[in-house]
């Protein structure tokens, strides 16, 4: 074999082995993603369910100060009617 085919082949082979690495750096960077997205997509459900949760939440408050206020009203009107 003459110096030029070696070094043709070893140029090649030398090529063929970057790109498979590339391939496998590729694909690993690949796989890294879907799970970063499979973990975004639980932070994302998480992150619904407490907004929901909070939601629920404000409304109960809500309702319980508005109920506070018409038990204080009445409680008042009724120590006034009492007084008077």
């Amino acid at each position: 074999m003459s110096k030029f085919k070696a070094t043709v082949l070893i140029i090649i082979f030398f090529l063929l082995g970057v790109l498979v690495d590339r391939s496998f750096l590729y694909y690993e960077i690949g796989e890294k993603n879907k799970l970063l997205l499979e973990q975004q997509q639980s932070i994302k459900e998480d992150y619904e369910y407490l907004i929901q949760k909070f939601e629920r939440v404000e409304e109960e408050l809500k309702f319980r100060m508005m109920m506070d206020s018409i038990i204080s009203d009445s409680l008042l009107s009724k120590d006034n009617s009492i007084t008077n």
